[in-house]
């Protein structure tokens, strides 16, 4: 009978060892005993036009749908660690991207170092990197700077997100899975066809729920919570030279809690609150605290129309975009009454229209050019309370029932020229050239109030003998003040403009092979902090408002190497970052924006795939990433007690020097191994086997580089054996990630307030953990 074999669009990554004579050796044996078998080519969009992977002389990984789906991937988290030198987390306030490193710190005044697009669509927020991956086609990962196509903001990298198009053929499908740890429940459903003639529609409805993997004692709940619910609907009119492709989606993705332990109390931590106020620090997958809440909404309204006249297509996406975050948020991350009842929420609303040419590619030269605009209204809003526990410090008790309120609105305007233009110097060289220019300009506003009309006062002789007694709101601000929060009101405008050009040199040896070198300037726009306590101009306490774009010089070197069932690719990088945009602790509570650092990042990327057999395929990732602040002298302490002789800084009392040291999240290896088999079961149905592994060097989870918020390296299995018949009619699978329970902490810092607390004689930390061990059963039924 014949094979039903298909071939899966996945990425490989294999050791640059192998691109020696030993490497062509073991290709040319797999070709000769091989040689009716090809490897399927992997279509992606990373330069605006439908190209093979094996053509785009970048370091680019791409993750199919497929695969998403069969490894039950949920969001950009679950994926990270399938793809070299990518880093994906949630920490206590941001969401952030990196890629080789380099990431955008936790003020939600930054953009993102990591431009995310969905649909050619420009998702910057970082609110969004939580969003649902439901039915896509594919995931492009673009590492190192991508100014022309992508914009000035993707300084680090970016991320093309590709929705499943509508097809023109009828096809309906449902997927079931249920996943016995965590008690996860997930339905999707699709339905995709033609209309009418020359109009398909594609239409998607998932529901996600899940109960979650920390047993927070306190409130009697795991977390974290998960509940989803995903739509989108897509038209796709198509005649003769006209395409036009209408979407609409709504997504909501709520979660009760976060996956947050508390641990490594040193000192007098414990018998410090021992009793009624004891914190638990065992890392047992439980936890203590008054509850975190975060609710999402999110639209989104685009409309793309491609016109081909004369072999030329022009193309206009036009988009709407708009979402709603409210969140409560137990600040301390302890059952303690510390800042229980805290929210933050933010309002975001974007609209964006790109008009760009592609002229065509059977001549000597060809290009896309284009402008883009965009415009977006921000408003966001945090209010801290200050609870009972600071009572039991008589120098905090005038805190207590006071808050500090902070609001914050910005407008913004975007208008960008793209040009990219390729010239085919003789047959086998070819140089690529082009520049984007970009001009901004951000309105600001940011007011931080301090009701403490509900405080104690202070009363005379309370803050040394003499001193005279302050009533509730006098006493309240004089105590905010002696921790560095001070209320003020300030507007700020703000214009800028870069240039970001480009050079790729490329040679082809053959029509397998060919070798790149590439030039990359990149930038990533300034702003306004959002999350400042004091204002520029005060005398005692200054903080931050405004602050520069930083820039980035990137060289890299790569190849891209096919022998038919085997395909390898290579980079090596070398990129320097200027005026990063750091978040300095103010040495109490809370951090101010600064351009404080400059970095060096550099390293190897390896991915290929192999298809060993006909019915045997092997995927893999190797990835060596060196990291180092060339210049970062006004950083982050970590607490005297557990690194009493850090590099102290030069310039301000009280932070300290982390030049010549590796960033958080910098792993020097990162790798992963995907096998897969498929298997005939008699002449109705087949086996397919999964094994996938991914593996992880030790790095630092904390920005102050402390000893005890390291995470070990590890690594992590997979498995996925599924049966179907070959009518398509149905597949049931059982799926299995991190089957060894690996415990992997993706963020780490020392408890707020617990130095404080202690006088200096006790701290812990909190820990933001992966999901462990997941075992899930999914049945899909095909119509």
């Amino acid at each position: 009978m014949p094979k039903n074999y298909k071939k899966k669009r996945i990425a490989i990554y294999i050791s640059a060892l192998m691109m020696g004579s030993s490497f062509n050796l073991i290709a040319q044996e797999a070709n000769e005993s091989n040689s009716e078998l090809s490897l399927e080519v992997i279509e992606v969009t990373a330069q605006k036009r439908a190209q093979g992977l094996q053509d785009v002389p970048i370091s680019i990984s791409a993750i199919s749908g497929e695969l998403l789906k069969n490894s039950n991937m949920n969001s950009l988290t679950d994926m990270a660690t399938s793809v070299p030198n990518l880093t994906i987390t949630k920490s206590g306030i941001t969401n952030q991207i990196g890629i080789r490193g380099i990431s955008s710190g936790g003020n939600k005044g930054f953009e993102q170092s990591v431009a995310m697009y969905v649909d050619e669509v420009y998702y910057g927020r970082d609110q969004l990197i939580q969003l649902p991956l439901v039915d896509l086609e594919r995931v492009e990962v673009l590492r190192g700077p991508q100014p022309i196509l992508f914009g000035k903001n993707a300084i680090a990298g970016a991320i093309s997100l590709s929705s499943a198009r509508p097809t023109d053929e009828f096809e309906a499908s449902i997927t079931t899975l249920y996943e016995f740890e965590q008690e996860e429940f997930k339905t999707v459903g699709v339905i995709s066809g033609p209309l009418t003639e020359n109009l398909n529609g594609r239409f998607v409805a998932s529901y996600r729920e899940m109960d979650g993997w920390i047993e927070n004692v306190t409130l009697d709940r795991m977390e974290p919570g998960v509940d989803q619910l995903y739509l989108r609907g897509m038209l796709e009119w198509d005649y003769d030279n006209l395409n036009i492709l209408l979407k609409a989606e709504s997504s909501t993705f709520d979660t009760a809690g976060r996956a947050i332990e508390n641990h490594s109390p040193i000192g007098t931590y414990s018998a410090i609150f021992a009793g009624g106020l004891y914190v638990e620090t065992d890392e047992d997958y439980k936890s203590q605290n008054n509850g975190q809440e975060s609710d999402n909404k999110v639209e989104n309204l685009m409309l793309k129309v491609d016109y081909d006249i004369n072999d030329y297509t022009i193309t206009s996406t036009t988009a709407y975009l708009k979402y709603t975050t409210d969140e409560l948020i137990d600040v301390d991350y302890t059952a303690l009454d510390l800042f229980d009842g805290s929210v933050q929420g933010e309002s975001f609303k974007q609209w964006s229209q790109e008009l760009r040419v592609a002229s065509p590619t059977d001549g000597d030269f060809d290009y896309i050019a284009g402008i883009y605009l965009q415009g977006n209204e921000l408003i966001t809003y945090d209010n801290v309370l200050f609870g009972s526990t600071f009572a039991a410090n008589p120098a905090f008790a005038p805190v207590v029932n006071g808050s500090w309120d902070r609001d914050y609105s910005q407008d913004s305007d975007v208008f960008s020229a793209f040009a990219q233009l390729n010239w085919r110097i003789t047959e086998k060289l070819s140089l690529t050239a082009g520049a984007r220019y970009s001009k901004e300009e951000k309105d600001a506003h940011r007011v931080l109030n301090l009701p403490g009309e509900n405080t104690s006062g202070i009363p005379a002789d309370g803050l040394f003998p003499g001193s005279p007694a302050f009533g509730p709101q006098a006493g309240f601000e004089v105590v905010m003040g002696a921790i560095k929060i001070y209320a003020h009101e300030l507007e700020g405008n703000r214009k800028e403009s870069q240039l970001d050009p480009l050079l790729n040199l490329q040679y082809e040896i053959d029509e397998d092979t060919m070798l790149y070198a590439s030039y990359t300037q990149g930038s990533k726009g300034g702003g306004f902090d959002i999350r400042s306590n004091s204002y520029p101009e005060n005398p005692v306490n200054p903080g931050s408002f405004e602050f520069e774009d930083e820039q980035a010089t990137s060289y890299e070197l790569g190849g891209k190497f096919g022998f038919g069932v085997l395909e390898i690719n290579a980079a090596a990088f070398l990129t320097s970052y200027e005026d990063l945009q750091i978040t300095q602790f103010d040495g109490v509570v809370g951090f101010n924006v600064q351009n404080a650092a400059k970095a060096e990042t550099k390293g190897i990327e390896i991915d290929g795939r192999w298809l060993l057999a006909e019915a045997l395929v092997l995927t893999g990732s190797l990835a060596y990433l060196d990291f180092e602040y060339s210049d970062f002298d006004i950083a982050q302490c970590a607490p005297d007690l557990v690194l009493p002789d850090q590099v102290l800084s030069s310039t301000v009392p009280g932070l300290c020097n982390l030049s010549g040291e590796r960033a958080i999240y910098t792993p020097e290896l990162t790798g992963s191994l995907r096998l897969q088999y498929q298997q005939d079961i008699g002449d109705w149905a087949y086996m397919t086997y999964g094994l996938n592994m991914e593996y992880s060097d030790e790095y630092n989870a904390g920005v102050t580089l402390d000893p005890n918020t390291v995470q070990d390296s590890y690594t992590r299995w997979g498995v996925r054996v599924a049966l179907a018949d070959y009518d398509d009619q149905w597949q049931v699978a059982l799926i299995a990630n991190n089957i060894t329970d690996e415990r992997v902490m993706t963020l780490s810092n020392s408890l707020p307030f617990s130095t404080t607390l202690t006088g200096g004689t006790g701290v812990a930390y909190y820990g933001i953990y992966d999901r462990p061990r997941s075992i899930a059963l999914e049945l899909t039924v095909n119509f």
